[in-house]
């Protein structure tokens, strides 16, 4: 069993088969600690707390090693998990739940509030470090920083999910992934923009009615994840997206409002969809003829507004395959030069030979793991 000191993220096995696998940084360690002792075990197996062998843990972890900062330590954890227990949604049905790798996939549904219907989402959770495949997670489960992921048009929560390698990865990196559905669904109502939502709050008769998915985005979706899942809590959620969920994403991190994402990436994305065809047809359909209500929801429009500080790190991927595609709906160069010209900085990439499918995605996305957990990590 080997690991670097080194690295941010690393990783060790009880077995060749990784049948137990345990992610952990720094900071992990210092919480381990704390969760050993709030437990009252024994590392050496006398019966009783050792407190040196928590702080070496704790001095490891970059903390101090005393004692009295290892029991702050333990006092605080014990707090935080006891509130988080109370605030627990009694509303969350787990109606799939599917093992994978080192984790589990739960396929959760919910009334929403924002939407006036049932909203279902997937949410892929590392081992924590046992396996865990019911609700509520124990208290002692360690926790992790959450993704999220907007699919493409015509898509639901679950495509995403099934891409091959994507959830080793994530079990690998110690990210919770979770899995939006495009739009509000109902098999009686007829107000339903079913799969092309753009994620965004209609107010247009008949959609206004239950599309209203930047209020479930920016709400109670992550309000939802965080209350029932071992997250590390609103402070460490990065976003990302294909496509129209592309678009969606970075509309999502470059829109002033209460959610904040530690980085943003998205591939092959609309970065001007006022400007688009397909999008703008969707845009008039779901917001009316007044333009101005658009630019909340165009990345473009957004990156040339934008006026907060520092925006989060951004990585665009798309492939050169479809110059037409390429230049007439995903714009890359436009969005890159409203974004130089407010100080944003896009880890841009045209990948040679690459269109915008599925295929596409299935080849970059452990990319996009490895920039999310990194920045996830500084958090």
């Amino acid at each position: 069993m080997a690991f670097s000191m080194l690295a941010p993220r690393w990783s060790f096995c009880s077995s060749p088969l990784r049948e137990s696998c345990l992610r952990a940084n720094r900071r992990s360690f210092a919480v381990q600690a704390a969760q050993a002792a709030h437990r009252q075990i024994d590392p050496v197996g006398r019966g009783r707390r050792s407190w040196n062998g928590l702080a070496s843990l704790a001095t490891l972890a970059g903390l101090s090693g005393s004692g009295l900062q290892v029991r702050n330590l333990v006092s605080r954890m014990a707090r935080a998990k006891a509130s988080k227990a109370k605030s627990r949604s009694q509303d969350l049905n787990v109606s799939k739940c599917h093992r994978c790798f080192e984790g589990t996939v739960f396929r959760c549904n919910h009334y929403s509030e924002a939407l006036g219907l049932d909203a279902c989402f997937s949410v892929y959770v590392p081992d924590a470090p046992r396996m865990q495949t019911t609700l509520p997670y124990p208290r002692d489960c360690e926790e992790f920083p959450v993704l999220l992921f907007l699919s493409d048009e015509g898509c639901s929560d679950i495509e995403v999910l099934m891409q091959g390698g994507l959830l080793e990865h994530c079990a690998a990196c110690g990210l919770i992934l979770v899995s939006a559905d495009t739009s509000p669904r109902s098999e009686s109502a007829k107000d339903v923009f079913s799969g092309g939502s753009y994620y965004v709050n209609a107010t247009e008769k008949p959609w206004n009615t239950h599309c209203r998915m930047r209020d479930y985005l920016e709400g109670e979706l992550l309000d939802f994840v965080h209350d029932n899942f071992p997250t590390c809590g609103p402070g460490a959620v990065s976003v990302m997206g294909h496509g129209m969920g592309g678009t969606g994403a970075l509309s999502l991190a470059l829109r002033k409002s209460d959610v904040t994402f530690r980085s943003v990436s998205a591939l092959a994305p609309f970065l001007n969809p006022m400007q688009t065809e397909g999008p703008r047809t969707a845009f008039r359909t779901l917001l009316g003829e007044d333009e101005l209500s658009w630019r909340s929801y165009d990345p473009m429009a957004l990156a040339m507004d934008y006026s907060s500080k520092l925006a989060p790190p951004i990585l665009l991927d798309v492939g050169s395959e479809g110059l037409s595609y390429l230049q007439d709906s995903v714009k890359p160069f436009e969005f890159l030069q409203a974004c130089q010209q407010k100080g944003i900085v896009v880890d841009f990439r045209l990948r040679a030979g690459f269109d915008h499918s599925f295929f596409f995605v299935a080849s970059v996305m452990e990319e996009h793991l490895d920039f999310h957990a990194k920045h996830l990590d500084d958090a």
